[in-house]
């Protein structure tokens, strides 16, 4: 799509997998957001005054039990980490969430820098130093130091925990597994295995020159007792510098003294890990929709500094060399076919004008009444204006909208300090690149409709994604009593699959765990929906948005169709099967 769509016909593709053969791949959710509440009596609106915030519902939340909890740092730590045993363990759940929500794309640039929070929602790309920043704000929530230690061309952090420092490589994608003398195992430092490269590293990593990945010796994706161990840890994925090109920054006659005096600072490369002000809060009034999708756009992505003709952000390494031999977030990741890259969804406000209840959805008014489904001058000697904040998490691209009736409209992008005359039909230009905006209407006869679409660019993989198997969704508002007698409503659309390969099949043909091997998706919609509290609000007695067309309704499955993936931030912290010798 090139621009805005309309609300109403929002794309809410889930993608969920069920079994024929082998095990399920993984499913993606697109929650849409809309509030419409009953109608009030009517009344007229005087001077502008402060925005009424009587009719908002704040803090709007769709949590699936499997999906990370991206709505704070504090809320990723504690939701990826759940049933880790130690440390160790936590470092991998953490390690993992950075895989899943970060690719390879050089740095996006803000002025004054970026909160690593807002790169996992806006953004969900950065280089060395930057995918270290975001890994090294989720230890700090945890309590743990951390240090950048750098060589020529690489940038990359340690975390020190059990006091001990431990090197994790969120770029090239490795760590190496310590024996502790305690009968277990920690995760090295880099000073370690500069020490003891042979013992550490030499021995200890092959190279899957076919699939182009790495494995530890004793934990590949090979056949063991018959059964094919597909969860095998995958390591350096892109293949772009292999084994010998990142071990060669860890000989300590080859760093420069950066390594001997690592730092440790608050962020890198202009990503902070201090939050600031950014909320990932959705906060919407009656006649306000968000819809966050796993698609994208055309020329919907932007980021401070960016070229002018710019291709588009995405996997610098290409497709998806960085998931495909994963046996976790590649799974998720999976039904997906595009490249890695940004995504997007549509903040839109669409009120019903058969209804006054929208009036109090706006920021503000001027001169103002609502009659026969219309808003009129109360005065009609002077011009009417009504304010529409537009305001999301995310990052807005692009901008239309149209105003039956409308004289003049103009843009604020600086909380009404200063007014620029627009015109609704596209004012992307307007926009692009900032969190929030006032659209003000004028008009000295009636307003008859208004619809604004800004489309917003949001990082996929932060989103409350499905998992095949059993899902249990919470929903949350910061204050239930904001929707009086509303009813809430969620539905879940998506596309069953199958594969027709069984691990075994996967790993004795030499294939990609998570490349989509006998995968395939129906082209039919599947359904859930339920009457109970969403992030769809609607009146008493009202209908929920359409179905995409050709919607089912979902029905049970069987246990023997119906699989669950194992949990995706656990991938690395068990231990390798041991093979059992025949006679």
């Amino acid at each position: 799509m090139d621009g805005p769509i309309h609300n109403k016909r929002m794309n809410r593709r889930v993608v969920h997998m069920e079994m024929r053969k082998g095990f399920l791949v993984s499913g993606m959710s697109v929650i849409s957001v809309v509030l419409a509440m009953q109608a009030s009596s009517a009344q007229a609106f005087g001077a502008i005054a402060d925005a009424d915030t009587s009719s908002l519902v704040t803090a709007i939340k769709v949590q699936p039990d499997k999906a990370p909890d991206c709505s704070t740092l504090k809320t990723i730590v504690e939701s990826v980490t759940r049933g880790c045993a130690n440390n160790d363990a936590k470092a991998v759940a953490i390690y993992n969430f950075i895989l899943l929500s970060m690719y390879h794309q050089p740095y996006a640039n803000e002025n004054g820098g970026i909160p690593t929070l807002k790169v996992i929602h806006c953004y969900g790309w950065g280089v060395c130093g930057g995918t270290a920043a975001v890994m090294s704000s989720l230890w700090r929530e945890l309590g743990w130091g951390w240090r950048f230690i750098g060589w020529p061309g690489h940038t990359t952090v340690e975390a020190k925990y059990d006091d001990r420092w431990h090197y994790i490589d969120s770029f090239y994608k490795w760590y190496i597994w310590e024996p502790d003398g305690k009968g277990g195992q920690t995760i090295a430092s880099e000073e370690e295995i500069a020490k003891n490269r042979k013992a550490l590293y030499d021995d200890v990593f092959l190279h899957d020159a076919k699939r182009k990945v790495g494995y530890v010796k004793t934990d590949a994706f090979v056949m063991v007792n018959g059964k094919a161990n597909w969860q095998a840890r995958d390591y350096l994925d892109c293949d772009d510098y292999w084994l010998e090109k990142d071990a060669n920054g860890l000989n300590k006659e080859s760093v420069p003294a950066q390594r001997s005096s690592p730092c440790q600072t608050d962020g890198w490369g202009g990503y902070n890990h201090a939050t600031g002000s950014y909320s990932t809060d959705v906060n919407l009034s009656p006649g306000f929709s968000l819809v966050n999708t796993w698609d994208r756009m055309s020329n919907a992505w932007y980021w401070v500094g960016m070229p002018k003709n710019y291709k588009k952000p995405g996997h610098s390494c290409g497709g998806h060399k960085d998931t495909r031999n994963n046996p976790g977030i590649g799974l998720v990741i999976e039904p997906y076919t595009e490249d890695r890259g940004w995504a997007n969804g549509t903040l839109s406000f669409s009120p019903d004008f058969a209804k006054d209840s929208f009036l109090k959805s706006f920021f503000s008014v001027e001169n103002v009444i609502y009659s026969d489904h219309t808003l009129k001058p109360s005065n009609s000697d002077k011009p009417a204006f009504v304010v529409v904040r537009m305001t999301s998490p995310y990052i807005m691209t692009l901008g239309r909208g149209t105003a039956t009736g409308a004289d003049t409209v103009e843009l604020s992008t600086d909380e009404g300090k200063t007014y620029k005359t627009i015109e609704l039909d596209d004012f992307s230009k307007d926009v692009k690149g900032k969190m929030s905006a006032l659209v003000k209407i004028g008009f000295k006869g009636a307003l008859k409709a208004l619809n604004l679409a800004i489309v917003i660019q949001n990082t996929a993989q932060a989103l409350p994604y499905l998992s095949p198997g059993k899902n249990q969704v919470t929903v949350s508002v910061a204050n239930p009593r904001a929707l009086g007698e509303n009813q809430l409503v969620v539905t879940y659309a998506y596309r069953l699959g199958s594969r027709d390969l069984s691990p075994e099949e996967i790993c004795e043909q030499g294939k990609k765990i998570a490349n989509q091997s006998g995968a395939s998706w129906s082209d039919t919609v599947t359904y859930v929906r339920k009457i109970f509290l969403s992030r769809e609000v609607i009146p008493h007695g009202g209908s929920p948005l359409p179905l995409p067309d050709g919607a089912e309704e979902a029905k049970p499955a069987s246990q023997a169709e119906l699989v669950s993936l194992p949990n995706p931030f656990m991938l690395g912290t068990r231990p390798p099967p041991v093979a059992v010798e025949t006679k």
